[in-house]
Parts: C-alpha cells; sequence; structure tokens
C-alpha cells in the first residue's frame, strides 16, 4: 500500500514546518536555554502543523545529542518517535479517551515513573477539548506540578472549549493558516520529488480550496494526481474539487450585472444539469463579490490574492457593481450558504437568490434601497437590461418608462385646491398668480351633484363606508370625549336614495339620539367626516324602531357659499317631548340657554352652566337642610333613570326603616 503524501512528507526537522516561524523560533530559543515548560498549549485549525510540532518537540528533549533545538532526526531515539513507536512518548487521542477513567489509568498513575530510555517522558493529547469535564479536573493538579520529567503538549482546533483552569497552566500557542504562496512552494516541491507533471494554476486553485491547511492540500494533490494519471492539470483540479470554470464565473456575473434574470435562470438551468455543487459556487462567487467589494472601495490596485487574469475580470465587473450593490450581494450569498445546508430544494434556493441581487426592487431592505440610490447617482437604471458597451442613451431610455410622472389635469387640481384654502382659511391668491378664468359658483354643499367625482360612490362600498365611519369616530373622541360617548353602538348606512349617510342609534339610546342632534355635535361630526372622507359628506340621525333626523348638511362648506346661490337648510324638527314623569321633578338651579325647553336629566353633564362663589362668600346651608336637598336630588336622579330605561309606569319611593 502506498504511503499517503501528508504522511511521507511530514516535517521531520523544524526547517521543514512551513507557515508557522514565529513558534519555531520560540521552542527553538527555550531549547537552548534549557527552559523548556512542563506543559504547552497548541490551537489552530487543522492541517496547521499542530501535532507534528509536538513530535519534532519530543524529539528536540529525546534526541542522543538533546535536549536540542536541532534534532538530527536519525537516531534510534528519533526514528523511534516519528515511527510512534518510543516507550517515554505518549500520544493519546482524547477524541476516544474522554472520560475521567482514561485520564487516571493512563496518565495519573503512571506520571511518577522514571522514564525508559531517555530523561523525559513526554505526553501529546491530542483533540484535548474533546475531555470530559471530570476529566478535565482530575488533570489539573497533574498539570499543574508534573515531575520534573514530565513535559505535557496539549492539542486542539476548538481552544474556547477547553477551561480557563488549563489555559493558566500552559504556554499557548496559535498556530494560523498557511498562505497560499507558501503552500503552492510546497506543493510544488513535492511534485518534483515525486516526478509529477503540474501546472502553476492548478496548484493555486489547491491551495486556495485546502482553507489555510496543508493536510488538506496535500490530499487534494494526491487525488488529482489519481484522477489525472499523474499529472496536475487546471482541467482535471476544477473537476474534481467542484469548481466552476472561470468563464463560467465571468458569465453569470456578466448576467447579474446586466440584470438579465432571464439569462440567470437560463444559466442556472445549464449549471445544475452538470450536477456540480450549488453550495461550492456559492462560496466562489462570494468571494469573487468579496474581491469586488474591495476594489470598489480601495481601487484597482487592491491588493488582492488573485491572478492578472482574475483581477482584470474583475476591473471590467466595476462599471455594474458599486460599493452598495456588493455589500448587498455579499449578503444575500451569505443568507443563500445557510439556507442551503437545510434546504430541500438547493436549485430553488439559488434562483430566488439570484432573483434577490438582480432586481433590488424586489428585495425589502436598507441594503436594497442604497444599491437603488446607487443606481440613480450613477445614472444608471437598476431595473434595465443593457448590454456591455452600449451607449448611455441606451441606459436612459430602457429606465424612462419607470421615471416618468403621473400627469395631473390642471383643471382638476384647482378644482379641488380652491375648497380647501377656503375651508381652513388661507390667505386668497394675488389677482396677478391667478389664472383669467372666472371661477363658477359652488353648488350647495347637500348636494350630491357638489361632491368630488366618485366621493359619495365611494360610501356605497362598505368596507370603504366602515373605514371612514371609524376614522370619524376617532376624529370626534380625539376632539371632546364626551362627544365620542354619544356615539357608542351606532352603526351607519349609505342611502342611495337619499344621498346620505344615515346614522342609526339603538332604540334604548333616546338620551343619546336627542342630544347627537345640537349644533355644535353635528358640527363636530361634520368635520370629521370630512376630514375622514376626503369631501362634505351629508348625513342624517335615526333610531331603531323610532323616526329619523333630517339630512344635515355640512355645516364648514354651507357657511362658504355666497348669498346668491344658498338656500337656507330646512329648520331642525323640534326633539320629541319626553314620557312624563310619574314623580315630580326638581328645577334645575343653572342650565345653560339652549337647553331652556329640554329637561335637566337629559342635559349633559359638560353642557350645565355653574357659576362660581368665592369659599368666602358662600353661604353654607344648615347641615339638615343640605340634607333634605341632597335626598330630594338623588331621588329625582333615580326616578329620572328608571323612567328612561323602563319608558315609563315606574314610580320610585324611598322608605324610612
Amino acid at each position: 500500500m502506498a504511503e499517503a503524501l501528508y504522511r511521507k512528507y511530514r516535517p521531520q526537522v523544524f526547517e521543514d514546518v512551513v507557515g508557522q516561524e514565529p513558534i519555531e523560533r520560540t521552542l527553538k530559543n527555550a531549547l537552548r536555554q534549557d527552559k523548556v515548560s512542563h506543559a504547552y498549549l497548541f490551537c489552530g485549525p487543522r492541517g496547521t502543523g499542530k501535532t507534528t510540532t509536538a513530535r519534532l518537540l519530543a524529539k528536540a528533549l529525546l534526541c542522543e545529542n538533546g535536549p536540542t533545538p536541532d534534532p538530527d532526526g536519525t537516531c534510534e531515539d528519533c526514528t523511534l518517535i516519528a515511527e510512534g513507536t518510543h516507550p517515554d512518548v505518549y500520544e493519546l487521542d482524547a477524541a476516544s479517551r474522554t472520560g475521567v477513567e482514561n485520564v487516571r489509568e493512563e496518565i495519573i498513575s503512571r506520571v511518577q515513573f522514571a522514564p525508559t530510555r531517555g530523561r523525559y517522558k513526554v505526553y501529546i493529547i491530542d483533540e484535548v477539548h474533546m475531555l470530559s469535564t471530570a476529566a478535565f479536573n482530575a488533570l489539573l493538579k497533574t498539570l499543574e506540578e508534573p515531575p520534573s520529567h514530565v513535559v505535557f503538549l496539549l492539542c486542539t482546533t476548538d481552544p474556547q472549549k477547553v477551561p480557563e483552569t488549563i489555559h493558566s497552566r500552559c504556554q499557548r500557542f496559535d498556530f494560523r493558516r498557511i498562505a497560499p504562496e507558501t503552500m503552492v512552494s510546497r506543493l510544488g516541491a513535492i511534485c518534483m520529488a515525486e516526478d509529477v507533471e503540474f501546472e502553476g494554476e492548478a496548484l493555486d486553485l489547491i491551495a486556495q480550496r485546502a482553507e489555510g491547511g496543508l493536510r488538506n492540500a496535500l490530499t487534494s494533490l494526491e487525488q488529482i494526481i489519481a484522477f489525472e494519471n499523474g499529472k496536475v492539470t487546471l482541467a482535471g483540479a476544477e473537476r474534481l474539487l467542484g469548481a466552476i470554470d472561470s468563464s463560467d464565473l465571468a458569465e453569470i456575473m456578466t448576467h447579474v450585472g446586466r440584470r438579465d434574470i432571464a439569462s440567470c435562470f437560463r444559466w442556472t438551468a445549464a449549471y445544475v444539469e452538470t450536477g456540480a455543487d450549488l453550495a461550492q459556487f456559492v462560496r466562489d462567487m462570494a468571494e469573487h463579490v468579496r474581491n469586488l467589494y474591495v476594489m470598489a472601495l480601495v481601487g484597482d490596485d487592491a491588493d488582492l490574492d488573485v491572478s492578472e487574469t482574475t483581477r482584470r475580470q474583475l476591473a471590467s465587473e466595476l462599471q455594474w457593481f458599486g460599493a452598495d450593490r456588493s455589500s448587498r450581494l455579499l449578503g444575500v450569498l451569505g443568507d443563500l450558504s445557510a439556507e442551503l445546508k437545510t434546504s430541500s430544494n438547493p436549485r430553488l434556493s439559488f434562483e430566488i437568490a439570484l432573483t434577490r441581487m438582480v432586481r433590488p426592487d424586489s428585495d425589502l431592505t436598507i441594503e436594497a434601497l442604497a444599491e437603488r440610490i446607487e443606481a440613480l447617482e450613477s445614472g444608471y437604471s437598476s431595473v434595465a437590461h443593457v448590454l456591455p458597451g452600449e451607449p448611455a442613451e441606451a441606459i436612459g431610455r430602457a429606465a424612462a418608462p419607470a421615471a416618468q410622472p403621473v400627469e395631473t389635469a390642471p383643471e382638476a387640481v384647482v378644482a379641488q385646491d380652491a375648497p380647501v384654502a377656503r375651508e381652513v382659511g388661507e390667505a386668497p391668491v394675488a389677482p396677478e398668480q391667478q389664472a383669467p378664468v372666472e371661477e363658477p359658483a359652488m353648488p350647495q354643499a347637500a348636494s350630491p351633484a357638489s361632491q368630488p367625482a366618485g366621493g359619495l360612490d365611494a360610501l356605497a362600498n362598505p368596507a370603504a363606508l366602515q373605514r371612514i365611519w371609524q376614522s370619524a369616530l376617532a376624529t370626534v373622541k380625539r376632539e371632546k370625549q364626551a362627544y365620542g360617548v354619544l356615539f357608542m353602538n351606532t352603526k351607519a348606512r349609505f342611502d342611495a336614495e337619499a344621498g346620505a349617510l344615515k346614522v342609526t342609534f339603538p332604540a334604548e339610546s333616546a338620551f343619546a339620539f336627542n342630544a347627537v342632534q345640537k349644533p355644535d355635535v353635528e358640527g363636530a361630526l361634520t368635520e370629521a367626516l370630512r376630514k375622514a372622507a376626503g369631501f362634505a359628506v351629508p348625513f342624517a340621525y335615526e333610531q331603531a324602531g323610532g323616526g329619523a333626523a333630517p339630512v344635515q348638511a355640512p355645516a364648514a362648506q354651507a357657511a362658504t357659499q355666497p348669498a346668491a346661490v344658498t338656500e337656507p337648510a330646512p329648520a331642525p324638527e323640534p326633539a320629541p317631548e319626553p314620557a312624563p314623569a310619574l314623580a315630580p321633578e326638581p328645577a334645575p338651579q343653572a342650565q345653560s340657554a339652549p337647553y331652556d325647553d329640554i329637561p335637566y336629566e337629559q342635559v349633559p353633564y359638560e353642557d350645565l352652566a355653574y357659576e362660581p362663589v368665592p369659599y368666602e362668600e358662600a353661604e353654607a346651608p344648615a347641615p339638615a337642610a343640605r340634607q333634605a336637598a341632597d335626598d330630594e336630588s338623588g331621588a329625582a336622579d333615580i326616578q329620572a333613570m328608571l323612567q328612561e330605561g323602563f319608558g315609563g309606569g315606574v314610580v320610585f319611593q324611598e322608605i324610612d326603616e
């Protein structure tokens, strides 16, 4: 069986480790000064050399010439460590030995014994973050004060899961991702050692896919060598690693840049048929858009890890992608990457994301609005499909239909604005600013012909009617709470024959039915209906099972009619007389003038006129007289309530016990 490349070319000395020069220098200096710590914690992504460095440190400590920063790698101890059979080097996999029993048996119970061959016993614990909490607690004391001949080397890819108590007892080294340039050099050297023909662009692609891990790159290189029968080509790397051709990426970015959604869908259909991985494509596209974003902010000379061909392609795409649009596309691609992990239909998710990229008007976000503003400021359309190289006039023609304002007849504007100006009391327009057209006299406000076109007809729609009525009630309540209470439990309907709004009161609300016919209440309702509907609405009151009040002309506009065309409004019918009370009613002491012929108990509380009397001038009645007056007034109130509630025939009498 052939040995894997990542095992065959594992570094055997510190000089072979690539991309971790600071860590290498620190460890070699500690070995020279004989200041090796008793515990080290190596953290970093997979494939960056953590376990390899731990083995090299074990070689440096146990080499026949050691401790030395330059182990020869050829002595018996170094050979045994490389083969993994040295009796004083214990490599433990914490992923398979997570329990506290494993720690006690393999570490704590043996740590006191002296080394077998060398001067040190080295414990290499890989993936140490997989240990349980109990295992960490059992290891704490031994890790803090181990014997002088013991060195612990802990390796982990997830240092956040390692307790702080372990961190504080170790020297921590963070391994960085290996740079693509360094990785390409290492891959080229291995290809030459294996006598394999390779293309530089293929090695670049392998290094980019490795995500900073040299072991991943060596594994991919070995697969491509087998796939291409001893060669490493760009075509084979793209097919095996699932990367799209650069021409395909340029094509889809062109369709997105031109906002041609139909071409995007056709490209997606053809690409999906190839069986390629959409998730990998989304990552490639996100990297491409990220480079566009950097170039849009910094310029064409931005420091990007791309080839010259890709840089020229990015520069040509900047005509479509500004900073705001590139930023929004990155957000859309990020959402798509997360969605593809659980999506049952990746193609549909991808096509929806393409629609969001192409049409910002379909994406109701702040980023989409910023992209549309950027398009307007740049002078190109956010929805037009423009071929590369077309003149700016073509862009303007494509965007023209969306930019045309809706024309409005000047006469309609004047007809609508004029009455509003008179209603709110605006200053008249100067004669030199008025058109030389004589304004016709306004018709009577109560006539349906005076309403705007479609005004009263809109009230025939039940939904529109209820919207206007509820808005008017809210306005009345806001202006005066007492008036709003009078219209509780009322219903509104439109009487097409009378051309007016009918407000229906329940049969038991006779008091409210009489009270709302006062001029101030009618005026408040008229103004509220005008605000809600946008025009004056004639209305009338009616009571269920009873009579109806006449249609009320809107007072706000009736007052503005010229004397020559204004007809006198019909006099309101007198309010129906209340049923005679069976008990004598006390005469009210102070009432306002409009209610001289209305019983006291039917006058709203807020409209009663009270004359304030200074406290020092007030003559307090005798207690007995005051009590008698209160009793008489209370009895009268109760009698009135019973009379109204039962419609008469009820006698109230207070019995003294």
